[in-house]
């Protein structure tokens, strides 16, 4: 039984309208080649729903198992993520702001990002029968810290419900919107439903990790293969190219500091 898993986090699959997107906004063609390259990296791609089943049941994962997540529920991720998910046979996860569900991405034109188009129900629908999941990311993707308890609460469980009648099925997965939670929200999420939950935090996961506050690895929008190789096999979100060697180099520093 594997002891370790990954979770990637995209959000738009399109080419960048602006600097400010070159994080967040990965070329439909590089998107391409990430996911082809994760079988030729030795990645087996699995559900969130197999990562819950491991967490939840001891059910195995498979050595190097990597879950791909896209946050907010861009349109892009209808028009350019499906096609490729679907040909390279890779299971993924959509979190949906639930209140921006066919309308644009009002919380980041605020800090005077480009408008983009969300994901319609029909697209949804559309998606979810070609086998990609949903999970919620609150109704106005929010700073979940900054809110009342009452508020809080609301965002989490609305956001689950809406899915659920539309989809007529069980949503059991969440994503902190930008990262940010509290040990309420975390309960919060837990009490509403919730069998797991997603972080920003870098890193590996385990069985024995708090399954509302699993790790993931942030895919940039220009990240080469390269790069995306390096994040995942040593668990970071910064990839760089001098990382392995001063990596190596404190391994090798503390193994003699210990002597």
């Amino acid at each position: 039984m594997s002891n370790r898993f990954l979770i990637l986090m995209y959000h738009m699959i399109s080419e960048p309208l602006s600097k400010d997107e070159d994080k967040y906004a990965c070329p439909p063609s590089l998107f391409d080649k990430h996911m082809a390259s994760l079988r030729s990296s030795g990645f087996i791609p699995v559900s969130l729903e197999a990562i819950e089943q491991h967490l939840k049941h001891q059910s195995p994962l498979p050595e190097k198992a990597v879950a791909v997540t896209l946050d907010d529920g861009f349109e892009d991720n209808f028009t350019n993520a499906l096609p490729i998910l679907v040909k390279h046979r890779i299971p993924a996860t959509v979190f949906l702001a639930t209140g921006s569900i066919d309308g644009y991405n009002q919380w980041m034109t605020r800090r005077n990002f480009p408008s983009r188009k969300m994901l319609n129900w029909q697209q949804v629908t559309a998606m979810d029968q070609e086998g990609i999941a949903f999970g919620a990311h609150t109704v106005t993707h929010c700073k979940l810290p900054e809110l009342d308890k009452e508020t809080v609460s609301y965002e989490i469980s609305a956001s689950k419900q809406q899915i659920e009648d539309r989809l007529g099925k069980p949503c059991r997965h969440f994503a902190y919107p930008y990262g940010l939670f509290t040990t309420d929200s975390r309960n919060a999420v837990e009490n509403a439903g919730f069998s797991l939950a997603c972080s920003t935090r870098s890193g590996f996961n385990t069985r024995h990790k708090d399954p509302f506050l699993l790790h993931r690895i942030e895919v940039y929008g220009n990240d080469a293969c390269w790069k995306l190789k390096q994040k995942m096999t040593f668990g970071i979100n910064n990839a760089d190219l001098f990382f392995p060697l001063k990596y190596y180099c404190s391994r090798l520093a503390q193994r003699f500091t210990r002597k």
